[in-house]
């Protein structure tokens, strides 16, 4: 029947929307044999539905993909813009990071943000890149991170080269068992071979540079550390110092 086809077809594209799916006029005519404006009178059917229904949601129409899709529907594993935006206030605010490592990651969050709403995700990234503070002589962030993330999980025992205070520049070999984030600063946290109950932290940008030695240290002395005590000794410690004991 004429009627029932046309509910169900209706039914199909709304839920394909609610779902985070984009539908292209084109591809759908084609598949369910209807006309452009039988497209259209069932895509004005759905529009009254969600005005009458309440719900902040609406159909939106994307030029550049020619598709339509209902706001506030995401794809699984799709950020909101409102998502991306608290993230993105986050990291600028923190200038932790390199502004070209910013941008690229901000870029990258772009690309898992949800597609119905491209320009103003666009947008938001553009202005929020010009906002970020260039510092000169920044050192790149995300690849010490990364480089030490892996010694963590290799269990590569590492040799801390601090930057120049009072006493000059000071070596410390340490196990790291972990990164952890405590105001405003990422600490690397590890036990030294000669105190092996001690845990100890590291502001990340009070290491000038480290070196890697290519053999493990015992899984126990990573087996040792818990969340609870490196957040322990984060919070007595503060950023006082460097390398404290719990």
């Amino acid at each position: 029947m004429i009627g029932t086809e046309k509910a169900i077809r209706i039914l199909k594209m709304y839920e394909l929307m609610l779902n985070g799916r984009e539908i292209q006029k084109a591809p759908f005519c084609v598949e369910y044999g209807i006309s452009d404006r039988t497209f259209d009178r069932d895509i004005r059917t759905i529009r009254l539905f969600l005005s009458e229904e309440y719900s902040g949601r609406e159909i939106q129409y994307s030029p550049d993909r020619k598709s339509y899709q209902i706001s506030g529907s995401l794809e699984s594993g799709e950020l909101s813009l409102l998502e991306l935006t608290v993230i993105i206030k986050i990291l600028k605010s923190e200038q932790a990071l390199e502004k070209s490592e910013f941008e690229e990651l901000a870029k990258s969050l772009q690309c898992v943000t949800e597609r119905g709403k491209s320009k103003a995700v666009k947008e938001l990234i553009q202005n929020e890149v010009r906002q970020y503070e260039d510092r000169k002589g920044q050192k790149t962030f995300l690849q010490m991170f990364s480089d030490l993330l892996d010694c963590i999980s290799n269990r590569n025992p590492i040799q801390l080269e601090l930057k120049e205070g009072g006493h000059g520049k000071k070596k410390v070999k340490i196990f790291p068992v972990a990164v952890e984030y405590q105001d405003a600063g990422f600490y690397l946290l590890g036990y030294q071979p000669e105190e092996e109950q001690r845990l100890a932290a590291f502001l990340l940008d009070e290491i000038e540079s480290f070196q890697v030695t290519f053999q493990k240290f015992d899984g126990t002395v990573a087996q040792m550390y818990s969340y609870h005590a490196g957040r322990r000794l984060l919070e007595d410690s503060g950023r006082k110092a460097p390398n404290v004991k719990e």
